[in-house]
């Protein structure tokens, strides 16, 4: 910016008529410095009639009582009083963090301690209303936080002086938005400068979120200077201070999103996804970092938040037209122009991925129940996650129906004879089974179309192999039935197998899931080197083998096992917990 303010804030006192709209709407007194009051400065808020014009919720308003009893006015004073609070608990200089905040690690340190109330019990009576960021009123995200995009073409002009801390930061957001994302969501394509300004928008929309990005930017950074460990990757003082300033920041947003009162649907789900999409980003440093590190209690706790908007909405908005997942009601009403639809798409989309990965790999019976329902988002294909991780919906969708018949099986077995839980068993597995020959065979047929893309063919591969270590789980999860499998076939390994050494070692760290699962189902001592020789080859050709290496220190005990013990059905399941750890195969 142009003109450096000093840090104080000028004392409150009475609504001024020739302030800017923010000071007059929050009844603070305006300096009325240009092109930013002192006010809005401090606070990181728009500054409305000064350096941001006035928003059409102001301009459309016919009289000052409408403006101030507004829902936009509310939420802008709700978030000056918010920022207020950030700013005498952590400090409100970007870059200023210089004392050590607790380790995330340490007893206590979780941001989820105010989701406790919000289980499915405990929800009669409650009102709240989140923390929603003043952008989406009509703030211009440019002008309100230009150190974070200055290098974007469209203002060139509002580059940060080179002195300023803050460089740091916007170095680190364009290392989140030129590598991060390309490497995690490489299908997920921003080319466009619309892509790239709402990609950059969503970062800035909570300070939580974007400490969260600059965490995994500065852990991908440091760990390019480390040699190969397996836990603590990347991890230094740096990445330390960040994520912690992104979960204190995350704490403040969930008691607001538990305390304060009343709000649209809309907005109530709205705000919840903004918590869920910080959340993820804090699963994935842990999933970056370390073999297993604390990943689950952050999924744990982005259950909690979908299963608390799922309930509380049904029940608080139970007379509207809503039916079946609130959620998914929601995102198919919003248009596909309406960024929130973009954003909301985005982040349910990473929280399924986890989830179909986490339930599938270690059995759905080991999560509470969550109430929002995904698999008809999947089926539907309003959810589309080839578009962000490269696998087709179809294939979670039956990866998640496998996952849920195992755990109907386990359920099941206190309340029914075995003789018929098996019977029924066998008839949903083949149902599945048969769905999954049919759709690899269809995929197969697929690369002789004139007109296929080289990113449809990407996804076609990735897709295929998907389904072949589809069926490995499948055949895993009826190993016990006594029905046609026995634990030395190895008919679905092989395939996948085959499938994984065909595979452009480019795609190979698409695959980790199916990579491991068919991996560890392996009996022979050839089909050992033959797995080890993937990883390997992906290496030699000096392409990023993702969380491939995981995946292959899970085999390596599974094989172990299989010597020791003298069996052949050891799974991934015994080969992790002989580790010790619960490997997220993302």
């Amino acid at each position: 910016m142009a003109e450096q303010h000093p840090q104080t804030v000028p004392s409150d006192g009475s609504r001024s008529r020739t302030g800017c709209i923010t000071c007059r709407i929050r009844k603070k007194k305006c300096d009325e410095q240009r092109p930013q009051c002192n006010a809005c400065w401090s606070r990181e808020l728009p500054c409305y009639g000064f350096s941001v014009p006035a928003p059409t919720w102001f301009t459309s308003k016919t009289s000052w009582k409408e403006v101030k009893d507004s829902g936009e006015a509310k939420s802008l004073r709700t978030s000056a009083e918010t920022r207020y609070k950030l700013s005498r608990r952590v400090g409100s200089k970007i870059g200023n963090d210089t004392a050590t905040a607790p380790s995330a690690h340490e007893k206590g340190s979780q941001p989820y301690d105010s989701l406790q109330p919000l289980a499915a019990s405990s929800l009669q009576g409650t009102n709240m209303f989140p923390y929603i960021f003043p952008m989406e009123f009509g703030g211009n995200i440019w002008q309100l936080r230009p150190e974070t995009v200055w290098w974007d073409s469209k203002i060139r002009g509002l580059t940060p002086d080179p002195s300023s801390p803050s460089n740091e930061e916007t170095r680190l957001l364009m290392l989140y938005m030129g590598v991060i994302h390309p490497i995690t969501h490489t299908f997920y394509n921003l080319d466009s400068s619309r892509g790239r300004s709402w990609m950059l928008e969503r970062l800035v929309s909570t300070q939580s979120l974007y400490y969260s990005a600059l965490s995994i930017s500065a852990c991908f950074e440091h760990s390019l200077t480390q040699s190969p460990i397996i836990n603590n990757i990347g991890i230094c003082p740096k990445v330390r201070r960040l994520q912690n300033r992104a979960i204190c920041e995350l704490r403040t947003q969930i008691d607001e999103f538990a305390l304060v009162k009343s709000a649209t649907v809309e907005d109530f789900i709205w705000s919840g996804i903004q918590l869920l999409d910080v959340v993820t980003h804090l699963e994935t440093l842990e999933i970056f970092s370390m073999l297993q590190g604390q990943w689950e209690i952050h999924h744990q706790a982005a259950r909690k938040i979908l299963n608390h908007i799922e309930v509380y909405a049904s029940r608080k908005y139970q007379n509207s037209a809503l039916s079946g997942s609130v959620i998914g009601a929601t995102l198919s009403s919003w248009l596909p122009s309406d960024t929130r639809r973009r954003s909301l798409e985005f982040t349910i989309c990473n929280f399924i991925w986890v989830d179909v990965l986490a339930t599938s790999t270690f059995g759905g019976i080991s999560y509470t129940p969550c109430a929002f329902d995904y698999l008809e988002l999947l089926e539907s294909e309003i959810i589309k996650p080839q578009e962000t991780m490269g696998c087709l919906g179809w294939i979670m969708a039956i990866i998640s129906k496998i996952s849920r018949l195992e755990q109907w099986k386990t359920t099941q077995q206190e309340l029914m004879h075995v003789p018929d839980i098996n019977a029924e068993l066998v008839c949903q597995s083949s149902k599945l089974r048969d769905e999954l020959k049919k759709g690899i065979e269809k995929l197969e047929s697929e690369y002789k179309l004139a007109n296929t893309t080289s990113l449809e063919e990407d996804i076609r591969l990735i897709s295929i192999v998907w389904a072949h270590g589809a069926l490995v789980l499948l055949q895993a999860t009826i190993f016990d039935t006594g029905f046609n499998y026995s634990d030395t076939d190895q008919t679905f390994v092989n395939a996948c197998l085959q499938k994984l050494e065909a595979l452009p070692t480019r795609l190979v760290m698409r695959t980790s899931w199916p990579y491991t699962i068919a991996g560890s189902m392996a009996s022979s001592e050839s089909q050992y080197v033959r797995f080890r020789g993937i990883v390997g080859k992906t290496l030699q050709e000096a392409q990023p083998p993702g969380i491939s290496w995981k995946g292959l220190i899970v085999m390596e005990e599974c094989w172990r096992l299989q010597r020791v013990r003298g069996r052949k059905n050891i799974g991934w399941r015994e080969g992790m917990d002989s580790l010790g750890a619960r490997v997220i195969l993302t």
